[in-house]
């Protein structure tokens, strides 16, 4: 049964962070495509739509989403193949990723609240 746990993990934890790529892409895009539009508003000298705010807002919300894709595949892949190895290393990235996230979320929080005002 536990190879089967393992053989299974090794299918689903790559889908995992392949969907988290996906939503990190998905932000970049989105931010490129508005500060695209951003800048034709500013080049054709028309009512610019986007802010820069809203654009960092809504790629920073994306990358938030998308590296906890990636923690989680490695929270799956640490739990089913336990090493000390693997353990420290998934301390590691949940010690760094949970700056990262904490740092970005307070940036995202001061953007909607500067939105808002």
């Amino acid at each position: 049964m536990h190879e089967l746990l393992v053989q299974w993990v090794g299918y689903v934890v790559p889908w995992i962070e392949a969907l988290g790529i996906v939503v990190v892409l998905w932000g970049v895009l989105e931010a490129f495509m508005g500060l695209a539009q951003r800048g034709w508003s500013l080049a054709t000298q028309r009512t610019v739509r986007k802010d820069l705010g809203a654009i960092r807002l809504a790629m920073g919300e994306k990358m938030v989403l998308g590296l906890e894709f990636f923690l989680a595949g490695d929270i799956v892949q640490t739990i089913v193949v336990p090493t000390w190895n693997s353990l420290a290393i998934l301390g590691g990235i949940v010690v760094i990723r949970t700056v990262i996230v904490y740092f970005m979320n307070l940036e995202l929080s001061r953007g909607a609240k500067l939105g808002n005002a």
